[in-house]
Order: C-alpha cells, then sequence, then structure tokens
C-alpha cells in the first residue's frame, strides 16, 4: 500500500507540478507602463535607416525619449527603458506578449498613440 501511495504521489508530482508551479502570464503584476505617440520621427534608427516593425520602432521611442531628448509632446516617461540594455529587451518582451496584430500594424503604418504595459517577461502594446 505504502509503495502505491509513493508511486501515485511521483506520478502527480512529475504530471501535475510543472503545471502547478508556472503562473500564466497574465498572472504577472504590472512592473510599469506609459503612453507614447508614434511618430515619424520613432521610424529611423540613430543611424538613419528606416525600421520596418513594431518592436524597432518601440525601441527607437525609448531611445528617442531617454538617449536622445527627442520626446513627441505626448510621450510620458517610464522608469524601465533608460539604458541600452533594458531597451534591447524590448524585442523580446514584445515577441512574448500579446498584443493585437492591429495594433503593432498601426505602429508601422501609422503615427498612432498607444500605451504600454510591461510585465516582467513581456509587454503588451494597445491603443491609447
Amino acid at each position: 500500500m505504502k509503495s502505491q501511495l509513493a508511486i501515485a504521489a511521483i506520478a502527480f508530482s512529475v504530471v501535475a507540478g510543472p503545471l502547478l508551479s508556472a503562473a500564466p502570464a497574465s498572472a504577472q503584476s504590472i512592473v510599469d507602463e506609459y503612453c507614447t505617440r508614434i511618430s515619424e520621427n520613432d521610424k529611423f534608427a540613430s543611424d538613419g535607416y528606416q525600421l520596418s516593425d513594431a518592436a524597432s520602432i518601440l525601441r527607437q521611442d525609448r531611445a528617442n525619449f531617454h538617449k536622445f531628448a527627442m520626446a513627441d509632446d505626448e510621450d510620458q516617461g517610464d522608469n524601465s527603458f533608460a539604458s541600452t540594455q533594458a531597451r534591447a529587451r524590448i524585442p523580446a518582451l514584445l515577441d512574448n506578449g500579446d498584443s493585437d496584430q492591429g495594433i503593432l500594424n498601426s505602429i508601422v503604418n501609422r503615427t498612432p498613440f498607444v500605451c504600454v504595459e510591461i510585465y516582467r517577461d513581456y509587454m503588451y502594446v494597445y491603443g491609447g
């Protein structure tokens, strides 16, 4: 009987353990948030080439705000992306998130006002 209980406990921990310990992304708390106007200035890298994806444009928007003092009038500050290393995480954070593809397309093709929620492992972008 004891061996059957031990086997059942091991089987449960192998199967259910990872499921119980992994919190869904939605359970994470917001680390930081800001809203910003994506302008044509944000769509060009500091060396002049045109950016063609939402992650690169969001990264340049934060570089323009923090590094180059080229914030647009509607840009808000954040406490997460002041350093080059922190901004380098933006593509992975965006990839790990669940932002609407329509918003991401508008970042590339228009000059939308967007808001960004930053979590430990991902970011979420939505229309402001």
